[in-house]
């Protein structure tokens, strides 16, 4: 049921789609604006990925050998902030400091120097996009990093290994095992990009798919060119899907004590140097546009007004419904995963990355306007929607501790015949509780988040806090834009907090 849930809703969505437009448009394809577009997600999606592993293997190394240095605590910090802001937040903030208004631009032009509108274009996408997605690898590479057990650099050390010997054997295969999958999910996530490239992109060549979708849905109702998009972009996600559900296992549990792990590589004075300079570098990098929001704390009694609070108590009520409904297909999904079909439900968890959102819930509403009053369905559809975009990692949460539970205890709680209600509380509820309430958070806070559906369907009696950010930025309402964005920011991450204590694949 949970697998229909998923798979039919899209397989309807691009039905309806096809239907309301007369039928599919492939002469689209062949158009040079549509050509560029996807030579330009692809290419922009292409540097993103590489800038963030690079990067961000570069750091989870430094953070791994430097594992107590005065602030390190508050940059990772920071790293797990970068990770949950919503996209629409994240494009704020740069544009805040490097915009033409912006902090580092006016100083720049103190002293002197002209940048321009060089912002809007490839620059600004990437640098957004950086932002986004090096915390996130980093994260990711570091607890591969962390896993490895401490006997390990305890005898390199006694080896007297170099350290190029320990990133050779003992580093590298842990990256490298991480590589494939995390580069397939940062590459798709780039790929369809969709308040990033909106907001910063500068034009219509510089869009993605996404974006084109959304011009052709909003602005011209071109709605056979939408779903042959649509149908494009899924095709290519659903490839790099394959990837993510067959390169992203099960963690193993590996046997080791649980010291401090102290690597032997740590005393170099040129790797010291190195770390030092990825640190700063990073830091730099990645807290001023989360320090920028904090602008937004002398505007913020312009938020006491009936539309802010009527767009907040409706953005509060679909993150809920959204961590409820997102949480309960997760579960079913990894319960048939860990059965041994986890490529076929991890495939399927994915896949709804591949999905434009708005192209969905458009199609849904198309498809379903001749059986129901769709209007009436709108809260529901978007709160199903937004789950089914938050489910990739909701499923990863929850899959990871079930498929521990099951390698601890699956044989001898089958010997025992305990099925049901007494397996869930006796072997998967002690490991399951906290990673249930993590993805419901989670899931929670990527809704409060979301401007891809409420972009196309949000209007003046239906307005989020996302939407209501966007509205302003686009009017030069930067005041105000300031205060709903750090009202964003902090929603989203007291939402998140319980998420940010999780690492690597469960964080993912």
């Amino acid at each position: 049921m949970a697998a229909l849930a998923v798979g039919l809703p899209v397989l309807v969505a691009l039905m309806g789609l096809a239907m309301a437009g007369g039928g599919l448009d492939p002469a689209a394809l062949k158009q040079a604006h549509v050509q560029r577009v996807i030579v330009f997600s692809t290419v922009q999606a292409f540097l993103s990925t590489v800038i963030a592993l690079v990067v961000g293997a570069a750091l989870a190394l430094a953070l791994a050998r430097r594992a107590a240095f005065p602030g390190r605590a508050t940059l990772i910090a920071l790293l797990s902030t970068a990770t949950v802001l919503p996209g629409i937040v994240v494009v704020f903030s740069i544009v805040a400091l490097y915009g033409r208004s912006g902090f580092v631009t006016g100083t720049a032009r103190a002293l002197g120097f002209e940048w321009g509108s060089w912002l809007y274009g490839l620059p600004g996408i990437l640098i957004a996009h950086a932002f986004q997605n090096i915390p996130f690898a980093a994260r990711l590479y570091l607890h591969a990093l962390e896993r490895t057990p401490p006997e390990h650099h305890r005898l390199a050390a006694g080896l007297g290994m170099t350290p190029f010997a320990i990133f050779r054997h003992l580093d590298w295969p842990r990256l490298k095992a991480e590589t494939a999958g995390l580069a397939a999910l940062i590459f798709l996530l780039c790929f369809i990009s969709f308040a990033v490239v909106l907001a910063l992109g500068g034009g219509p060549n510089r869009a993605t798919l996404e974006v084109a979708i959304y011009d052709a849905l909003r602005g011209e109702a071109d709605f056979a060119r939408a779903a042959t998009l649509a149908l494009l972009q899924v095709a290519i996600g659903l490839g790099l899907t394959l990837i993510l559900a067959w390169r992203t296992a099960p963690i193993a549990e590996e046997a080791g004590s649980r010291y401090a792990l102290l690597r032997a590589d740590r005393s170099a004075l040129p790797l010291r140097l190195w770390d030092i300079a990825v640190l700063i570098i990073t830091a730099l990098f990645i807290a001023p546009p989360i320090l920028s929001l904090l602008s937004g704390a002398f505007f913020i009694t312009t938020l006491v007004t009936p539309d802010m609070i009527r767009a907040l108590m409706t953005s509060l009520a679909l993150a809920t419904g959204t961590a409820f409904v997102a949480t309960l297909i997760a579960y079913a999904m990894a319960r048939g995963a860990i059965a041994g079909r986890r490529v076929l439900y991890g495939g399927l968890a994915y896949a709804t990355l591949a999905m434009p959102p708005f192209a969905m819930v458009a199609g849904l509403y198309f498809a379903l306007r001749p059986l129901a009053n769709v209007m009436a369905l709108g809260i529901p559809l978007i709160i199903f929607i937004n789950a089914l975009m938050a489910l990739p990692f909701a499923y990863r949460l929850i899959e990871t501790p079930l498929a521990i539970a099951h390698q601890r205890h699956g044989r001898l709680a089958q010997s025992l015949g305990m099925t049901g209600r007494d397996r869930l509380r006796f072997v998967e509820w002690p490991l399951l509780r906290r990673p249930l309430f993590t993805a419901a958070a989670l899931a929670a806070a990527l809704s409060l988040g979301d401007f891809g559906v409420i972009a196309f369907f949000g209007g003046s009696d239906f307005v989020t806090l996302p939407l209501m950010l966007y509205q302003q930025l686009g009017a030069y309402r930067m005041d105000e834009a300031s205060a709903t964005a750090l009202l964003l920011a902090l929603l989203v991450f007291v939402f998140a907090l319980g998420a940010l204590k999780e690492t690597g694949h469960a964080h993912s």
